[in-house]
């Protein structure tokens, strides 16, 4: 009789019919808690059949908000400057009030109204910079500098000295933008020379788009606070409401959808006229300090795989500063984080968790506790058969599927059989995950695999436990 059970036994995990059928295949979101970089984390989910998670819906973002309450890379990041209206048309008309370039410490440009009052620096004509510490408007500064003018930067080099001559605040450089015969309206020319810029050292950021009394606008952060004007078209007639409290550019398109109504949009001249004569009406006479939202934003984000244009950004984000407050440099990528289902702007080069995407074997969790031997009848004789755990990330699946796990293992199918550890269902071995020294050579009574649900690490165990299974389903 005992000879009989063992054969039995073997014969039973053995048996891979040739007529069994195959598991369903999936797409699982995994969270991967080993830390990477941006690039890294990308290249980890490709090698391991998947991408980074790409979130196309508020229903997948709520799916996963609990494994994400730590910083976590998806597949957003910064790529070029796109303006865009609110209803996501690309607007063809611009009407941009002419900028100035300045330049800090660091190295960094910035876009200035040209009337702001700094200290500037002017060009030698024998050579080199000097540093003027008299506030003046650009076109001051351009004059005081005579011949050849406020600095003009071509290389990194340059902008590395110049910025070294510099102390505290932001300085007047060159560049400012002249108007031309463009859809822009405008260009960036270095003054003196007006050749285009070939090299740039622009501190980028999100941007949304104001009008002022006169009808010109700006590129502002969007979480500032302004008052805002919505708009709708009735029988091709736009209708204004002027909303006069402040607001960040997100709740003011919030608050215009409540109204039935959306952010301005001004597509032509003619629209244009039409908004200037509505706010000049209310506002009879020139208010400075009147900046209004417009229904224009700047969104150089991206996904890594797709045109999705979701985001769900956290209401200060992104805000060029990574988790430790750092600024994102320019030249340095930006990339999309997901904490607690917001969006954050981080470093690429920061190492962090991430989430994949990949397309696995459907698992199921079997609560019932039985020994490995009943465990892999039922596996069959209900679903497809005992898991295998043939990759890191149908490993990372099975993690995932065991939480919930009522006892301190998961039998998966995997039996040490005439000398060697085997798939029952006859997959090959090449991804192992054993605990440290778990991978028993000559086991005597420990001939099953199972996962400890604690850290996820295969063990050897006796078949005779009675424990949960993790079953491949159609």
């Amino acid at each position: 009789m005992k000879m009989f059970g063992l054969l039995s036994f073997f014969l039973l995990v053995l048996h891979v019919s040739a007529v069994r059928p195959v598991p369903g295949l999936v797409n699982e979101i995994i969270h991967v808690k080993t830390t990477m970089n941006w690039y890294d984390a990308k290249t980890y989910c490709l090698n391991n059949s998947g991408l980074l998670f790409v979130i196309s819906d508020k229903d997948q973002l709520n799916n996963i908000s609990g494994s994400a309450n730590q910083l976590s890379w998806v597949g957003l990041f910064r790529f070029s400057v796109d303006w865009t209206f609110v209803d996501n048309t690309k607007p063809t008309y611009f009407n941009w009030y002419g900028q100035c370039s300045a330049m800090n410490p660091a190295g960094y440009w910035f876009v200035l109204t040209c009337n702001a009052k700094l200290f500037f620096v002017c060009k030698i004509l024998t050579g080199g910079w000097v540093v003027i510490r008299q506030t003046k408007t650009w076109q001051e500064a351009q004059i005081q500098c005579g011949i050849p003018g406020l600095a003009v930067i071509l290389n990194a080099a340059d902008n590395k000295f110049i910025a070294s001559l510099l102390d505290v605040g932001l300085f007047w450089i060159g560049l400012a933008t002249v108007q031309v015969d463009s859809p822009l309206k405008e260009t960036w020319r270095w003054i003196g020379n007006n050749n285009p810029v070939t090299y740039s050292q622009w501190f980028s950021n999100l941007f949304c788009a104001v009008m002022d009394w006169n009808g010109f606008w700006y590129d502002r952060v969007c979480f500032e606070k302004h008052p805002f004007i919505c708009f709708k078209n009735v029988g091709g007639v736009s209708q204004f409401t002027l909303v006069n409290e402040v607001n960040v550019w997100s709740g003011a398109q919030a608050h215009c959808k409540l109204l039935t109504m959306d952010l301005v949009m001004v597509r032509t001249e003619e629209d244009l006229i039409a908004l200037v004569m509505y706010v000049q009406n209310i506002y009879s006479s020139s208010v400075d300090s009147l900046y209004l939202w417009i229904g224009l934003y700047n969104n150089p984000w991206y996904w890594s795989s797709s045109l999705l244009r979701i985001q769900y950004w956290n209401v200060m984000q992104p805000n060029n500063l990574d988790s430790n407050y750092r600024n994102i440099t320019p030249n340095t990528q930006a990339c999309g984080a997901l904490k607690d289902g917001e969006m954050f702007d981080e470093s690429c080069n920061n190492a962090l968790p991430f989430f994949c995407v990949a397309t696995v074997r459907s698992m199921i969790l079997v609560s019932e506790p039985k020994s490995w031997t009943e465990a892999l009848k039922l596996c069959r004789d209900r679903y497809v058969d005992f898991a295998s755990l043939t990759s890191n990330m149908e490993q990372q699946t099975a993690e995932n599927k065991i939480e919930s796990a009522q006892s301190g293992y998961v039998w998966i199918g995997l039996n040490f059989l005439m000398g060697s550890w085997i798939w029952v269902n006859g997959d090959n071995v090449r991804y192992e995950n054993w605990v440290t020294g778990g991978k028993l050579q000559c086991p005597v009574a420990q001939r099953c695999g199972a996962l400890n649900v604690a850290n996820g690490m295969w063990e050897a165990r006796s078949c005779d436990e009675r424990l949960q299974f993790l079953c491949f389903q159609k």
